[in-house]
């Protein structure tokens, strides 16, 4: 097809296309971040396609996080490693395009969860296993003796789904555990009193801490349990963020009075 008849084609369609072939070659290549797969004269000869056409691809390139256009001596089409903060905020701002609401949030983290204390089970006997999670517990005690940020309380999910050794599993999981901040912070009006805070981070560690050690025992069925209860709880902190229900006997942040120990 000549240029000229390409061109005709409208931008964006003919863009995504040209984005696409790119992207494709990159993951054949095996993704070599830092690497330039070509000028910007080069990449038009070689898609026959205008420079409009094919800086419109460079834009969608950068926003996928796939690869930048360097410019100056020896600049081009430079490879680079998706950013997965904005691929997390694009995927929660597509659940709440779709409205989704805690009670699904919370059935499909606990689906995953569980799933990921399964995997983690089959590499218990992995020494790095239980280093990372005792160090994620360690880490969720500030320096003066009280429970840390609500960021290293996050860290205990993030570690079992990092070592559940699957990526979907693990970018789902803080995607979903994004939005369900976002609820909470909302829900709160940003008002959280320090006391409740620090009580509800100090059960969640409880909680963590029971997930961990009846993963160590090897009783994968147990810890199943306080994790489904863990996050039935983290749940009904999120809807329940009201001032109101803080002097609930059940503690909010896992759910029962004794941080899922049995």
């Amino acid at each position: 097809m000549a240029k000229e008849n390409q061109d005709s084609v409208p931008g964006p369609k003919l863009a995504e296309q040209v984005a696409a072939k790119v992207e494709k070659q990159i993951m054949d290549l095996g993704w070599p971040v830092g690497q330039i797969i070509g000028s910007e004269q080069s990449l038009i000869e070689e898609h026959d396609v205008s420079r409009g056409v094919l800086r419109e691809a460079v834009r969608l390139l950068e926003h996928h996080g796939t690869a930048r256009m360097r410019r100056g001596p020896g600049g081009g089409l430079v490879v680079t490693a998706p950013d997965i903060r904005a691929v997390r905020r694009s995927a929660a701002l597509y659940l709440r395009y779709w409205k989704v609401d805690v009670a699904s949030l919370v059935a499909a983290r606990t689906m995953l969860e569980l799933n990921c204390i399964d995997l983690v089970a089959k590499r218990i006997h992995d020494p790095s296993v239980s280093t990372r999670l005792s160090r994620v517990l360690e880490a969720e005690i500030g320096p003066s003796g009280g429970p840390a940020s609500a960021k290293a309380l996050r860290m205990f999910h993030f570690g079992l789904a990092d070592l559940a050794d699957n990526p979907a599993i693990s970018l789902i999981t803080e995607i979903l555990m994004e939005l369900q901040d976002e609820f909470t912070l909302e829900a709160s009006k940003g008002e959280v009193p320090g006391g409740v805070r620090g009580r509800d981070a100090g059960e969640s560690h409880r909680a963590h801490t029971a997930i961990y050690d009846a993963l160590m025992a090897g009783d994968v069925a147990l810890a199943r349990n306080r994790m489904a209860r863990h996050l039935g709880g983290v749940g009904r902190y999120t809807v329940g963020h009201d001032a109101d229900q803080y002097g609930h006997d059940v503690d909010l942040a896992t759910g029962t009075r004794d941080a899922g120990v049995e």
